[in-house]
């Protein structure tokens, strides 16, 4: 679907290459966080972005979201790996998505930083948005999800109730075991 279809129908999608498709290393803060806004009426007039709303939306999200840069001009190439996280996540979750596909969202990040993101994750399933975590961390799946299903090689071994999942079970169908109850 067209990306206006997308931001339409409510779908928020942090990336796992924050680099390369989460971010353009060479935009300011206000200019990456702009991408997810271009469709937006209320920061556009006529199709003509107005700049000064964009600046204190990202000034905002700076705050809220504790990212450490001296200012929204920063390039994004300069932010940590933790920080470029920070404002992929708020520029993503501010829109209130219904639908918030994570692909790896904490892949590469120090333990403050995964905590703060799967902090905000949780949050925003408690403010009613469905959460899609693609994640390879055993740990952070039983911590966000409320269902897991196991993949390997491309295939579903299952759909487990987190409430039902076995930390063990669920880690030896992340490696291919197939179990005889598989939904639970």
């Amino acid at each position: 679907a067209l990306p206006i279809k997308r931001w339409q129908a409510g779908l928020g999608y942090i990336p796992s290459e924050r680099n390369e498709v989460g971010s353009i290393g060479d935009f300011t803060l206000v200019e990456n966080v702009a991408m997810n806004y271009y469709f937006d009426d209320t920061f556009t007039h006529r199709g003509i972005m107005d700049y000064g709303s964009i600046r204190k939306l990202t000034e905002d999200l700076i705050a809220d979201y504790g990212v450490a840069t001296p200012n929204a001009d920063v390039k994004g190439k300069n932010l940590s790996g933790g920080n470029l996280q920070k404002i992929i996540l708020a520029r993503v979750l501010n829109r209130n998505p219904r639908l918030v596909i994570a692909n790896l969202p904490t892949q590469g990040l120090d333990v403050g930083a995964t905590e703060f993101v799967q902090n905000k994750l949780i949050e925003a399933k408690k403010n009613k948005a469905a959460v899609l975590l693609i994640s390879e961390d055993l740990d952070e799946i039983m911590a966000i999800s409320d269902w897991i299903a196991p993949m390997y090689e491309g295939e579903f071994m299952a759909i487990v109730s987190a409430d039902n999942a076995d930390r063990e079970q669920i880690g030896a169908m992340m490696a291919g075991l197939r179990l005889e109850r598989q939904e639970q």
